[in-house]
């Protein structure tokens, strides 16, 4: 790193906190290897072949709960939950996004297999998740209609891009019946490389790759996310075995090495 670059770097965690700086300097193999070539696939098949996801066997035990008409179908809410057991991991396609893979979401033993994120949707399309099992695959669908599409539209957002930075995350974790649930609102532009500005000129990627949730230090989540995850991305999540003080830690990064790291104690 040269001294301007390392400079420039130092100034802008000074600015953003000592939160901010130990996340900076976070070591990247904390989190698993971002899946570049399943998320960069333009087609279906090539998503899933990505991941080595051949045949998955439909299954009545995956829940997606979204809405059958996309009233904004660039924040299209979608919960999902898996009751099959040993559930190790949930990924997310939507069939006719022009980057189909969404997200990917894995879970520590005793963490419930239940996702909660709102989603851009390109146009009428099932939204696919596929649940990993050991080495089994499962899979459910449910098709979304929309009528302007939230994802490939290039005539892009009003205004300009959103400058890089990063503000906190604002996490919620509340305890109820031996389960924590915790929501995280991230303030991020999430752009996907396909909208223009007002001038006319693409604007470039920036969105966030992955994000990794702890209980007392512990992995309880970890997830790996694409390019159609909504701006300001708000997640949830269910996490059992916490109690009340215990803390969650939430750490994001994106594709430009940006990254924050938050705290919060359970709520009991």
């Amino acid at each position: 790193m040269n001294g301007r670059r390392r400079k420039t770097t130092l100034a802008a965690a000074a600015v953003l906190g000592g939160s901010f700086l130990a996340g900076l300097l976070r070591p990247r193999t904390l989190f698993a290897a971002w899946n570049q070539r399943a998320f960069d696939a333009r087609n279906l098949q090539d998503a899933l072949g990505a991941f080595g996801i051949a045949g998955p066997v439909q299954s009545r035990d995956i829940s997606i709960d979204a809405p059958d008409i996309a009233e904004n179908s660039a924040f299209v809410p979608v919960q999902i939950t898996s009751r099959i057991p040993g559930t190790q991991s949930i990924a997310i396609f939507i069939d006719r996004n022009p980057f189909p893979h969404i997200a990917r979401f894995d879970f520590a033993s005793g963490t419930s297999p239940f996702v909660a994120l709102r989603l851009r949707v390109a146009e009428t399309s099932p939204v696919r998740v596929v649940v990993r099992e050991g080495n089994s695959y499962y899979v459910a669908m449910k098709e979304v209609r929309v009528t302007v599409g939230g994802c490939s539209d290039t005539s892009g957002p009003a205004t300009a891009p959103v400058p890089a930075r990063a503000d906190p995350i604002k996490i919620l974790a509340k305890l109820e019946g031996g389960v924590v649930s915790v929501r995280a609102l991230v303030s991020h532009p999430m752009e996907n490389g396909l909208h223009k500005d007002p001038n006319g000129r693409l604007i470039p990627e920036h969105f966030i790759q992955t994000l990794d949730v702890k209980l007392n230090g512990k992995t309880v989540v970890e997830a790996q996310i694409g390019r159609s995850v909504s701006t300001n991305p708000l997640f949830a999540f269910r996490v059992q075995g916490a109690n009340a003080n215990d803390r969650f830690t939430l750490t994001w990064r994106d594709n430009r090495g940006l990254t924050r790291t938050d705290e919060i104690a359970v709520n009991g």
